[in-house]
């Protein structure tokens, strides 16, 4: 039979959040504002009778006057429904470019939103992103400014760059600080208190002008280098925050954002869309078992190499002299590289002792579960180990 495996294919209402805040085209920016800051929305739901649109924070700071209604800055948001899968929900969220996107149910109705953070804070405790080192998602060489550089310095980089955020450095290029466009807005474009010309006694430098650590934050939420992708994620949706500089020694060799960890789980998606070929005679009762561990081990296997062309398993029912069965198994995976090949038997009848009463009465095990369920396993792991060494030596390189 054929399989195509899939990673994390639970519905993406099972990490949405279902509680929904909405407002009314009608409602004004500042009253839209204050609401998104009580709640640490950054993204909000406008419903105009069966319609939904959505409004973002970035958006609102920006206006200049605060009283005029949201209905001239809403706009219909790409939805997802509620029975997709969590991955292709992401998919669909990276190539809207929405950072949260309403998700509905078959009839129509909304069932939920689901934002970035929602996602980050699966992340946090899937497995996946456990394995995953922060090297598979990190954005080497990050974009930084010096502590002295001026907050339009920083604005300009970010535009320039399409990014949401820049890390501030001292002359030792040890980090100091982070800014981020959510910065900018909230303290320079509608700070709570106003920094105006002269911050700094006896200069008259323009608000823009002023130097980066006036509005940077510091210290900086960071990662080692030896994290994995799942504490990253947790320190996102725990703090608020879309990027996670990765440090060693004090000096940011990288960053790792909200949108890294999604583009590298749409890769993995990909990479794990293999397609399973299992040949020879299997039992019926063990068929549904065997496809679920091939699927588990198929995400590990995807992990260590870049990409997987096709995956063989050759299944072989034989006979012992009692007339006992049991299997063989052979695992071939195909890589760009390499043809990978694990092979596994139990070994044929096996003897096992029962102890009754004063007595002892010795049986043969007839067809036993660890006759298939542990030779699949130990083939399939024979190729994972062979994977993993190697891409031990490629990191050496």
């Amino acid at each position: 039979m054929m399989k195509e495996t899939l990673l994390f294919d639970e519905p993406v209402i099972e990490i949405s959040t279902r509680e929904v805040t909405a407002i009314t085209p009608d409602t004004s920016v500042a009253k839209a504002i204050g609401i998104m800051e009580k709640n640490n929305f950054h993204n909000l739901l406008v419903r105009e009778s069966k319609e939904i649109y959505q409004i973002n924070i970035q958006d609102l700071l920006v206006v200049s006057n605060a009283e005029s209604n949201v209905d001239g800055l809403m706009y219909s948001p790409h939805c997802v429904h509620s029975d997709t899968p969590t991955i292709d929900a992401i998919c669909e969220l990276v190539d809207s470019g929405q950072r949260a996107a309403p998700v509905i149910d078959a009839t129509g109705e909304l069932a939920g939103i689901v934002t970035d953070y929602d996602i980050m804070r699966w992340g946090a405790g899937s497995r996946i992103l456990k394995d995953a080192e922060v090297t598979e998602a990190i954005t080497k060489k990050p974009a930084y400014v010096y502590e002295t550089d001026s907050i339009g310095k920083a604005r300009s980089i970010m535009r320039k760059s399409n990014i949401g955020q820049v890390l501030v450095v001292d002359a030792e290029e040890k980090l100091k600080g982070i800014v981020t466009q959510g910065d900018i807005l909230k303290k320079i474009y509608k700070p709570k208190r106003k920094m105006t010309a002269g911050e700094i006694k006896g200069e008259n430098v323009p608000r823009m002008g002023q130097s980066v650590s006036l509005i940077m934050s510091s210290p900086v939420i960071t990662a080692d280098v030896d994290a994995n992708l799942a504490d990253v994620a947790n320190l996102m949706q725990e703090h608020d925050i879309r990027g996670v500089p990765i440090v060693k020694e004090g000096i940011a060799r990288g960053i790792v954002t909200i949108r890294d960890i999604m583009k590298y789980l749409r890769e993995l998606k990909e990479r794990a869309m293999v397609n399973v070929e299992m040949q020879g005679d299997l039992d019926e009762e063990y068929k549904e078992l065997a496809e679920r561990i091939i699927e588990t081990n198929v995400r590990k296997i995807v992990r260590f190499a870049r990409r997987v062309h096709w995956i063989k398993i050759v299944i072989k029912k034989e006979r012992d002299k009692g007339g006992v069965s049991y299997y063989k198994i052979g695992v071939h995976v195909k890589t760009p590289d390499k043809l990978y090949v694990g092979q596994s038997e139990p070994g044929g009848t096996k003897t096992i002792t029962a102890k009754r009463d004063a007595g002892e009465a010795e049986k043969k095990a007839g067809k036993r579960r660890w006759d298939f369920i542990d030779v699949l396993k130990d083939a399939l792991l024979s190729v994972e180990g062979q994977m993993e060494e190697d891409k031990k030596r490629r990191r050496k390189k």
